[in-house]
């Protein structure tokens, strides 16, 4: 494979968008990358295709390159499809949306905040700010494949229809732990306002985990799934 090809390949960009200019010395850390739907090429490796799209550059935090931020930089044509921009970011957001579900992917995991900042060099207002639109349904993620979450013989598969269910108060249950009932109603006020079916799959996810980790006392809660 090619140094082009394997840098497209790792950081999961792909035509029509190319890579038009990479520059290392705008940050500690840091690999600042152009990008451009425009196929057109010559010259050298990074060289200027043609002219660059007329509109107003847009920067967002793109998946890391080693240990390495990445920044992206691009002008989003106005006649842009949206199968394009799978992998771009929104206005005014600060990541990518592959960034955004790389991070979604470690909250499914039960990757702590903290933790998350730790391990992606993210500022904490950053992830703040994506964390609040995940939580309200407005972080416009793509349906994508989620990664595995530890499973239980007692605790329903996260797949389940059964935690909608619960989050959407079709099923309803006696719950005798606080810790629940106070993680429960946080969950579905934020579920009740999201359309994403990506994120509602998310908060799915996360009452999963609380079962699968504190299946020991939730033996009463337990007992009522088992009956549905």
């Amino acid at each position: 494979m090619k140094l082009e090809e394997l840098l497209h390949h790792t950081l999961a960009i792909h035509a029509p968008w190319r890579i038009v200019r990479v520059r290392n010395d705008l940050g500690k850390s840091q690999i600042d990358i152009w990008v451009s739907r425009e196929a057109q090429r010559s010259g050298w490796f990074f060289a200027t295709r043609s002219s660059p799209t007329p509109g107003s550059e847009q920067i967002w935090r793109h998946i890391n390159i080693g240990n390495a931020r990445c920044i992206v930089h691009a002008v989003i044509p106005s006649d842009v499809e949206d199968a394009d921009l799978q992998w771009l970011g929104e206005a005014s957001q600060p990541f990518t949306r592959a960034f955004a579900r790389q991070i979604a992917g470690m909250f499914m995991q039960g990757v702590s905040f903290a933790s998350v900042c730790a391990l992606l060099d993210l500022p904490v207002a950053d992830l703040w700010k994506f964390k609040h639109r995940l939580d309200t349904g407005k972080s416009g993620l793509s349906a994508q494949g989620s990664a595995a979450d530890a499973n239980s013989a007692q605790v329903p598969a996260p797949n389940d229809p059964i935690w909608e269910e619960l989050l959407s108060g079709s099923l309803q249950l006696d719950i005798r732990i606080l810790s629940l009932k106070l993680l429960l109603t946080k969950l579905r006020e934020q579920f009740s306002v999201i359309g994403d079916s990506e994120v509602r799959n998310l908060k799915a996810h996360e009452l999963q985990r609380y079962f699968t980790r504190h299946e020991k006392m939730l033996s009463h809660e337990l007992a009522q799934l088992a009956r549905n």
